[in-house]
């Protein structure tokens, strides 16, 4: 049974959900095995939910016992709905049952992505069994710039607005449905730092980040013209962006990255924190 989670509540099973938290079997994204996000960013990240209008936390009850928490969020104007938290001890697919039912009533034509770590067989298992499209398949890396020999001298291109149409170019091949295309990144492009690889006045790759907290950086990813398979042309992107984010004293970077990607990243400096998997479904 799903019940609608209030503050004193939170309070009650907050423990419980960031130990699920920490099981890579029983939680969902984003994770907090990464060695990044600690248990005070968890209880400050979930408190927020009890403020704003576009979130809510559910409980997840099993025969008179609470078995695990849900924290999910929604944009109106995007019909966009995520989990941001899915922990649950046992009874995965009822649990995912149960959501659905309860999402697919409130919110009609929205599309909900869930994301949850391979190593969640139950829940992975079960959301392919109802139909979803698993829209990413990528590795969880990390990388600690302390560890960073030294910064690279790099001759990428810094992005604005007067030339974005360089950077737009190339991200406009591959962004489909994502949601931070082209245009969301322009209208949002104060917050972001786009850098492109350049020849003959032509890009041949970019690579884009910003910040999410304090020393902690995360890169969205990285394009190639043509969605050409170009490790040397990767390398130089990643480490560029790495050097780039230890200059403005960052400490600590994220990358989700495609498995043909996968050895170059570990060779610049990154180490694997795991397979995560990205599911979406439309709610008719």
């Amino acid at each position: 049974m799903l019940l609608e989670c209030s503050k004193t509540e939170f309070g009650k099973y907050a423990d419980l959900a960031y130990d699920l938290a920490l099981d890579r079997s029983k939680s969902g994204y984003p994770t907090y095995c990464d060695g990044i996000k600690t248990k005070d960013m968890f209880m400050e990240r979930l408190l927020k939910a009890f403020e704003r209008e576009c979130e809510q936390i559910l409980l997840f009850e099993l025969e008179g016992e609470v078995q695990g928490l849900i924290h999910y969020y929604w944009i109106k104007e995007d019909r966009y709905l995520q989990t941001n938290v899915f922990n649950i001890n046992k009874a995965t697919e009822q649990a995912l049952s149960e959501f659905l039912v309860y999402v697919s009533e409130r919110f009609k034509g929205y599309e909900l992505f869930m994301g949850f770590p391979a190593d969640n067989k139950t829940a992975v298992d079960y959301l392919s069994a109802q139909g979803f499209d698993c829209i990413e398949n990528d590795y969880n890396n990390t990388a600690y710039l302390d560890g960073l020999e030294k910064e690279t001298d790099s001759d990428l291109t810094r992005i604005g607005r007067d030339n974005f149409t360089c950077f737009r170019r190339l991200h406009e091949q591959i962004e489909g449905d994502m949601y931070w295309n082209s245009e969301r990144i322009y209208e949002d492009l104060d917050n972001w730092t786009v850098l492109v690889k350049e020849k003959e006045g032509k890009a041949q790759g970019a690579v884009y980040y910003r910040n999410v907290d304090d020393e902690w950086y995360e890169i969205f990813g990285t394009d190639t013209d043509n969605q050409e398979f170009a490790p040397e042309l990767f390398k130089e992107l990643l480490t560029g962006a790495l050097s780039d984010i230890k200059h403005r004293k960052g400490k600590v970077v994220t990358f989700f990255c495609d498995e043909e990607y996968e050895e170059v990243t570990l060779e610049c400096g990154f180490k694997c924190m795991g397979n995560y998997l990205c599911y979406k479904i439309c709610l008719d």
